[in-house]
């Protein structure tokens, strides 16, 4: 089983290699269905041995086209350095690379107009470990509902840290 978890860290960072299309959301909080869906479904495939790349969505096509220019403005600053990862060496989805013992409870999102914001709470082994929270906005009938910022837990101290925020100065972390 310990074998098993960097190998499930390392999935919810590397997109798979002929990944699904992401369907289009007509709600932002079935878009965070899916996305957690997915991340449990990962570990599930794990334990069993039934894990296939290519029957899941890249977890960065839920981002916005702000946040998703974001991501790759940051790679392409990252892959010139020399470096291999990219700028997200961690999914934060779960604000980390392993996901084992964790659970999602989704809140329902507040939603004005096409924009919205929810929050998903993150548990390990069934205790409160942190909560992340996602603003989303509708881009149309094509794209649907997409991740649009999320802010992240800052570590022991109070408060949160947006991932964009990160994403336009991944040399300076």
């Amino acid at each position: 089983m310990l074998r098993a978890l960097p190998l499930l860290g390392l999935s919810l960072l590397a997109p798979p290699a002929f990944a699904a299309p992401i369907p289009v959301f007509d709600e932002p909080k079935a878009l965070l269905e899916a996305i957690y869906g997915q991340i449990e479904s990962y570990e599930e495939a794990y334990t069993s041995g039934t894990f296939d790349p290519d029957d899941s969505f890249d977890d960065v096509d839920s981002f916005s086209t702000h946040l998703g220019t974001l991501l790759r403005e940051a790679d392409e600053k990252l892959f010139a350095t020399g470096s291999e990862m990219g700028a997200l060496d961690f999914s934060p989805f779960i604000n980390g690379q392993d996901s084992g013992g964790q659970t999602y409870v989704i809140h329902d999102p507040k939603v004005k107009g096409s924009r919205a914001i929810g929050d998903v709470e993150i548990l390990l082994s069934g205790d409160p470990l942190y909560t992340i929270t996602f603003q989303m906005v509708d881009e149309g009938a094509e794209r649907g509902w997409k991740i649009d910022e999320i802010l992240l837990p800052n570590g022991e101290s109070e408060g949160t840290w947006p991932l964009s925020e990160y994403l336009a100065n991944p040399l300076a972390q």
